[in-house]
């Protein structure tokens, strides 16, 4: 996948690239989808069709939004999108038939609405989610043969590359924002992100970028070393925290994005980080026993074990710390 590494685009995944995808998964369609489930709201979608139709639409806009809450409510119907909710897994390849056959799947209430006429057949891969996000990769048959057992071994074996590319995107993305906030005088440069030399002299970092680093590794004479330039990503654990550094080259200096995480964090049960999740936007017990179809005792209880781990006193504070996870 030398094509992915080479790839220069703002896009992470731009059309010309879902159109490779489909060389090697033919499809009718192929989309990729980035999602908001807490907040109920599309990203990014991006798609290619075999007539050669290219569609991007940005935070809301494109087809379905005109239709957004009917959406949302009828995605439960999907047979896909209600197991990746349900299970957590998004970065196996599925079909729709491994759930149901193509009479059950065009009995449901989402094909009524959406899929009837230009969709019999779905297989999709994704990548890992966040509490904000999810990413699919979508390829779509109509009138045709469904998806064999070939198509989801290559879907299964692009999707490790498929998510270096996503990462390796944002790194430069995000480079080059804090680049152009500092060309331009913000005072308001990210607090994780340094500048150095191809040497390793700092030549830009906060206060707390810089503390960030003495704290987890030892600078050389004030330098970065250059294990540490050398490699694109490298992680250092120091007691409850660790230091996940992504560098990226931008002309003649190396730009090194600093994401320090709880390691607390990581103690928490799918359900408890599922819960802080939801009272990190604002919803109070019942709400969530009610959406996750539990007694607001049972959240009470999982809070409660939560705040435990994290070694806080209330959801306040636990969603915070969730927050810079």
């Amino acid at each position: 996948m030398s094509e992915l590494k080479d790839l220069d685009d703002p896009l992470p995944f731009p059309p010309r690239l879902l159109a490779r995808l489909g060389d090697l998964i033919a499809a009718d369609e192929i989309g990729y989808s980035e999602l908001d489930p807490l907040r109920r709201r599309a990203v990014l979608g991006v798609c290619h069709t075999a007539d050669g139709e290219e569609e991007v639409a940005r935070g809301g806009e494109g087809s379905f939004e005109a239709d957004h809450e009917r959406w949302w409510q009828l995605r439960k119907t999907h047979p896909l999108c209600s197991y990746r909710a349900r299970s957590g897994d998004w970065t196996s390849a599925r079909m729709v038939s491994d759930f149901l056959t193509l009479r059950e799947f065009r009995r449901t209430a989402i094909y009524d609405v959406y899929y009837r006429g230009w969709v019999d057949h779905w297989l999709d891969v994704g990548l890992a989610p966040e509490p904000a996000r999810t990413r699919l990769f979508i390829f779509m048959r109509h009138d045709r043969a469904d998806f064999d057992e070939r198509d989801r071994l290559v879907a299964t074996l692009l999707q490790p590359h498929l998510g270096k590319r996503a990462e390796s995107a944002e790194v430069a993305l995000r480079a080059a924002a804090a680049l152009a906030a500092i060309e331009e005088g913000a005072s308001d440069v990210p607090g994780r992100v340094v500048l150095c030399s191809r040497n390793g002299v700092i030549e830009f970092a906060s206060a707390a970028s810089r503390a960030l680093l003495e704290r987890y590794m030892e600078l050389d004479d004030g330098r970065v070393p250059a294990a540490v330039l050398e490699r694109g990503e490298w992680q250092l654990v120091r007691a409850h925290g660790r230091l996940h550094v992504r560098t990226a080259r931008t002309g003649g200096l190396h730009v090194l994005l600093l994401d320090e995480r709880d390691l607390r964090a990581e103690k928490l049960t799918r359900r408890e980080r599922q819960i802080l999740e939801l009272v990190a936007v604002g919803q109070e017990n019942e709400a969530i026993a009610l959406e996750l179809g539990i007694a607001p005792a049972t959240v009470a209880k999982h809070l409660e074990h939560a705040y435990r781990k994290l070694g806080v006193q209330n959801r306040t504070a636990a969603a915070a710390l969730l927050d810079r996870n």
